[in-house]
């Protein structure tokens, strides 16, 4: 499995991180949601791969579903078409695709329902392109699920897919909201294995840790904001800051994943790669080291199945005495 992202970040997917509306994210898994305006694309970079899911915590307070509401409600993109989108026109949504030669959707598909207004509510989308769908590399297939249930699919044939990969999913993109005209995000995750019914809680670096020798800590990897970073000089360069786990969540802790989002500042980056790190008791222990693969920001990930100084289950409890960081590789 690989989860290509996992994030809850304006850093990396815009809007405003905002916990002043209730309702608009689950106080369980997060600490606040995006907030968008109705004018404003959500949009997710993917990695291009023929089989890719998405899931999000959707909020919509002012979601005109009933007679004037107007605009894109989701997009999906390949490199030289938009496949799919989920349209809203004159209050009713629909499934629209692409076909032939076009480079956008071009048909009308199918009524979608099931999108709730002023509740919040979990987005699920699968999307499988060529090879993935019937062999075929013009096949395309989007699947949308609202709460677990499908909602919507489009089963089509483009030239223009040509075995190719999602590069692009937008959540909105035109007006299409009444009132306040805003949209909230919480929980994001891009993953090539299905996302329904994942449960996650992210924590961001709230103290300094034990290590202190890259420049920059836990302030400016725990704010949320792209300006501020922390950098390695040198291989061996290491930080690593203390979480505040909160309240025991529901459930059991399948694996912890540590997301370091990385990139190059230069072509020829010395050092060249970032190992992510725990450390508990006074030990560290690092997974392999990846290379940013350029100025982009991009989320090096890595995961831990269990607590590596235990070799046992993880508990939340084992959170408390966790650090989380990186070191410089080369």
């Amino acid at each position: 499995m690989t989860d290509y992202l996992i994030t809850n970040s304006a850093a990396l997917l815009g809007g405003v991180e905002d916990a002043s509306v209730p309702g608009s994210y689950n106080p369980v898994f997060a600490s606040h949601a995006l907030r968008f305006e109705a004018e404003q694309a959500a949009s997710i970079s993917l990695p291009g791969v023929t089989d890719i899911w998405i899931r999000a915590d959707c909020y919509y307070d002012d979601f005109n579903r009933t007679t004037s509401g107007d605009g894109f409600f989701a997009s999906v993109g390949l490199p030289t078409v938009d496949i799919a989108r989920i349209d809203l026109n004159n209050g009713a949504m629909t499934f629209d695709y692409a076909t032939l030669s076009n480079s956008a959707p071009s048909l009308t598909g199918a009524p979608v329902t099931g999108f709730p207004d002023a509740t919040l509510f979990t987005f699920d989308i699968h999307i499988e392109t060529g090879a993935a769908v019937a062999g075929n590399v013009d096949d395309y297939r989007v699947t949308a699920y609202v709460d677990l249930s499908q909602v919507g699919q489009v089963l089509g044939k483009a030239d223009k897919v040509n075995g190719e990969g999602a590069v692009r999913f937008d959540f909105g993109g035109t007006n299409f909201l009444d009132g306040t005209g805003r949209f909230f995000l919480s929980n994001v995750l891009v993953s090539n294995l299905d996302t329904r019914g994942r449960r996650f809680r992210i924590l961001r670096p709230t103290g300094p840790g034990a290590l202190a020798t890259a420049v920059g800590g836990h302030a400016e990897l725990g704010d949320g904001d792209p300006a501020t970073f922390a950098y390695a000089r040198a291989a061996g360069d290491a930080v690593t800051s203390t979480l505040t786990p909160g309240a025991t969540p529901p459930g059991t802790i399948g694996r912890v994943i540590l997301a370091s989002h990385a990139r190059n500042a230069s072509a020829n980056p010395n050092p060249g790669q970032v190992i992510n790190r725990l450390r508990i008791g006074g030990t560290n222990h690092d997974a392999a080291g990846q290379a940013p693969a350029g100025a982009s920001l991009e989320a090096l990930t890595s995961e831990w199945a269990t607590n590596p100084d235990t070799g046992l289950p993880w508990t939340w409890a084992d959170l408390a005495g966790l650090e989380i960081g990186f070191a410089g590789g080369s």
